[in-house]
């Protein structure tokens, strides 16, 4: 049992496709990591034109539309195949996972906006971000301020973004505002545009956030901006809600089968260590508490292992629902920091150096708590569902 989906549930298909995902964080992404952390836009945008030559990118396109027309399978072993490398804990899990977007354009883009970005996609040429949080309004969608207001056939764009994931590389925002229909609503009422972050009138600012540090987080500021009312993906006032329920999901399941990966990946950087690392004389593998929490360790990842195979088989059947997905991102993310604070701890001071691995992984599983909804929204939407 090594934590990823099991060789017998794969087509000759998956497997190449694994192979392919392996080979290229071997060669294109762990080598660099340390180097796009300290550069100012982290990770370069070459990185997704490469992955697009492979055919990494858009995976979930229709083949009718010009795309792979991949079963979700393939980005769940795109994910757990990151989340197990350096660069995984460099990039966190929004690396690739930003082509989940396209689940968005997939379901509510007309002809004319899937032909305009489906082979940027596919190419890599585009990259993507969602911008919903604000100041203000994180979790509380309701409290976006953010307003595109309508003159003509344009909106005019004023407002702020922040925590942006590849908010510095992207080239396309799926951007939540408050347009004039959306304010005479009242709340609940949000609309989403495609919005090229190339337009004038748009500034970004690094985040210098505690992880991930080779991704590109970003605030984003709106002064003026002007757009075309084409940029509407699906219908005025239905930005959230129906609109992206279905990628709320599917996004929730990535996480969490990200965290059991990392989870995973912590545990065997931390026995591979504690094997070599000697103390007093002999191994820190061989003294009474240290197997002792290996064995809880193990433990705990062979039940991760468990659950991680029915959330696929749920998901992969379509009977997954938002209850057992929010409980998903909810204890898979608490079970990742757990068992990285363990790790964390039995590398004794290397442990607290921060270009060492386990340091990654440990601070990018305390942003899993928070991040894709925080652990007490989580909380709130299953108790809601009881």
């Amino acid at each position: 049992m090594d934590g990823r989906v099991m060789d017998e549930g794969l087509s000759l298909e998956h497997k190449a496709f694994r192979n392919t995902v392996q080979r290229f964080i071997r060669e294109r992404m762990d080598p660099f990591c340390q180097k796009w952390e300290k550069a100012e836009n982290g990770h370069p945008a070459s990185l997704w034109r490469e992955a697009g030559e492979l055919g990494l990118l858009g995976l979930l396109i229709p083949a009718e539309e010009g795309g792979p027309g991949c079963d979700p399978l393939f980005p769940i072993l795109l994910t757990e195949e990151i989340a197990r490398s350096p660069a995984g804990a460099s990039l966190g899990s929004i690396t690739f996972g930003a082509d989940l977007l396209t689940l968005l354009l997939i379901e509510f883009g007309t002809p004319e906006q899937k032909a305009r970005y489906y082979p940027r996609i596919l190419s890599g040429e585009v990259t993507q971000c969602i911008g919903i949080s604000e100041p203000d309004a994180g979790s509380d969608v309701n409290a976006i301020t953010t307003r595109a207001r309508s003159d003509g056939d344009d909106f005019v764009i004023n407002g702020q973004k922040t925590y942006i994931s590849h908010g510095m590389l992207a080239d396309l925002c799926y951007l939540v505002v408050k347009t004039d229909d959306d304010v005479e609503r009242g709340r609940g009422s949000l609309t989403m545009l495609l919005m090229d972050l190339n337009t004038p009138g748009i500034e970004r600012r690094r985040m210098d956030m505690i992880a991930a540090k080779a991704s590109s987080t970003a605030e984003l500021f709106f002064t003026d901006v002007r757009v075309p009312k084409s940029t509407i993906l699906g219908k005025e006032g239905q930005g959230l809600g129906a609109n992206i329920s279905q990628f709320l999901l599917f996004d929730r399941v990535l996480m969490s089968l990200r965290a059991i990966a990392a989870a995973r990946y912590a545990f065997d950087l931390t026995l591979d260590y504690v094997k070599e690392r000697k103390v007093f004389g002999k191994r820190v593998f061989d003294f009474q508490n240290t197997q002792f929490k290996l064995g809880e360790l193990k433990t705990k990842l062979i039940v991760a292992d468990a659950f991680r195979r029915d959330l696929i088989a749920k998901f992969m059947s379509g009977i997954l629902d938002h209850m057992t997905s929010s409980a998903a991102k909810l204890w898979c993310s608490e079970h990742e920091y757990a068992v990285t604070d363990d790790c964390l701890q039995l590398h004794g001071g290397f442990g607290c150096v921060a270009e060492s691995p386990i340091s990654k992984l440990f601070s990018f599983a305390r942003i899993e708590r928070i991040y894709g909804g925080t652990n007490e929204i989580q909380k709130g939407a299953i108790g809601r569902s009881l």
